[in-house]
């Protein structure tokens, strides 16, 4: 996929999760051309396959993201986290339906590739796209980003702190100051879980993790499943 990019926001802390993480990408999405990892640390888990970007954690969110986003070439990122496990093959076809709209609709800075409990259906945008809910428009979710979009709203809000872009819609906020807009993928096939919809372009756990522990309240299957093809010890971490 040219001028597309997997940039992953991660932290040594959670090397357990690696082997599982990035060896599904490899096995569900091998279509991925680069990939490029933002951490605190260079990891010898991760393979060379992915292009580690170490960033100093005593920096502020802003100038640590902003520091690797600068570094990758391409126009678009598929902004994912170290516990948005793949367990299922990605349909490609269903994929670049959102990647072609974003191409095509240059005011819009993202498509979310999971539709969200807050998200509605009033605004159908194209097949199987709709608009966001003003307040998710920029979210922590797995989301296909213009990358200078994503760029000019961290530089705007400036946040502290990962948790500040999220907090009470502020990067939804300055997207819309900024006069951009979000979608979000949805099939009427996607079955409901928790408080958000699985989503048919992307498959993955939303989230796997959840303070720490495996969210097997809502993904036993799909966690049993990767734990037992890559050995991974849920005891260790507990669950929920």
């Amino acid at each position: 996929m040219k001028n597309l990019a997997l940039f992953t926001w991660t932290h040594t802390e959670m090397e357990d999760v690696f082997p599982v993480y990035f060896g599904s990408i490899g096995k569900y999405f091998p279509q991925v051309e680069k990939s490029y990892v933002a951490i605190n640390a260079l990891s010898k888990i991760i393979s060379d396959e992915h292009l580690q970007l170490v960033n100093d954690e005593n920096d502020t969110y802003a100038s640590r993201i902003l520091g690797c986003l600068n570094i990758i070439e391409e126009e678009y990122v598929l902004y994912m986290q170290e516990d948005f496990l793949l367990y299922d093959k990605v349909p490609i076809r269903e994929f670049n339906k959102a990647l072609n709209f974003l191409k095509k609709n240059e005011e819009f800075s993202c498509v979310k590739l999971l539709r969200s409990g807050a998200d509605t259906l009033e605004e159908k945008l194209a097949t199987n796209i709709y608009k966001s809910c003003d307040y998710y428009s920029a979210v922590h979710q797995v989301s296909i980003w213009r990358k200078d979009h994503l760029v000019e709203i961290i530089n705007t809000l400036n946040p502290a702190h990962l948790r500040n872009f999220e907090y009470a819609g502020n990067a939804s906020r300055v997207m819309h100051q900024l006069g951009y807009e979000s979608a979000f993928y949805f099939s009427e096939s996607s079955p409901h879980r928790g408080g958000h919809f699985d989503s048919k372009a992307y498959p993955y756990i939303a989230t796997a993790l959840i303070k720490g522990k495996w969210n097997t309240a809502e993904y036993q299957k799909e966690i049993d499943q990767l734990a037992e093809e890559y050995s991974i010890d849920i005891n260790q971490r507990g669950t929920l």
